[in-house]
């Protein structure tokens, strides 16, 4: 199994038996496959991690849901307000909190005690997930041409003549292309969902649907309508997809 770059871990649980046993794990796994550990480091709470968090500073949390101060899903969302890359595998007791996961798009779930078997499936898939290629958009402004990695993108719409790119932070471009052609190129991978006419979303950046399930919610609070022909099979498509982004609640 390649891996170029090595891995830097963070491990969040205010229990230091557990996060010791996790930390021996992530050692042995890593160590028995002989590919390179950066670092782990441990924090007692989320709100230590978060005095030092910075977008890209790991590529895996682990995040205990269950904390004496800030809960690991309070903490998960803000983390997510500054990356929406990190791979987050929530570790926890109980098995009642992992729907309530979704909208942080987390990586997977751990019951505690996790046997060893089941912590080496999920740091192999998530080494398969860092090590892959970036897909990436190209557009083209004005007279250049810029490409986009998709992970970045949250929101395509078409806009008249153009087409205008919402970015995951907040930034916007304008391109000088054709809706057609982002349609084209974005409908190639799983994350994206026409959900109405000229509105291409992320569902990686969605955070919910709306209460009368009419709209989709992104994670920066701006919301689209979902069109009323074919809604049935948007909504199971958009279902679905966070069902299968949430692979550790399927075989709790």
């Amino acid at each position: 199994m390649p891996q170029e770059t090595p891995c830097n871990i963070a491990i969040v649980d205010d229990n230091r038996m557990d996060s010791w046993r996790l930390q021996h794990g992530i050692h042995t796994w890593f160590g028995g496959n002989n590919l390179p550990l950066e670092n782990i480091t441990c924090f007692p709470d989320g709100s230590s991690l978060l005095e030092v968090f910075e977008a890209e500073k790991f590529q895996i949390v682990f995040m205990d849901i269950i904390m004496n101060s800030l809960s690991g899903i309070d903490t998960a969302r803000k983390l997510r307000d500054t990356d929406s890359n990190a791979l987050i595998v929530f570790t926890t007791s109980s098995k009642d909190y992992a729907f309530d996961t979704f909208p942080l798009h987390p990586f997977d779930y751990l019951v505690k005690p996790c046997s060893q078997e089941r912590l080496d499936y999920v740091l192999s898939e998530a080494v398969k997930v860092i090590e892959a290629p970036e897909p990436f958009l190209s557009v083209r402004v004005s007279r250049s041409v810029y490409k986009i990695p998709l992970r970045k993108i949250s929101v395509v719409l078409s806009n008249d003549h153009f087409v205008e790119v919402v970015m995951s932070d907040g930034n916007c471009l304008l391109c000088s292309m054709t809706f057609h052609e982002v349609e084209t190129s974005l409908m190639n991978h799983s994350r994206f969902l026409m959900c109405n006419r000229g509105v291409i979303i992320n569902m990686d950046c969605v955070s919910s649907l709306s209460r009368d399930k009419s709209s989709i919610i992104m994670n920066n609070g701006s919301q689209y309508p979902i069109r009323v022909h074919g809604k049935t099979e948007l909504i199971t498509t958009f279902t679905q997809y966070q069902i299968s982004r949430m692979r550790g609640a399927c075989r709790l």
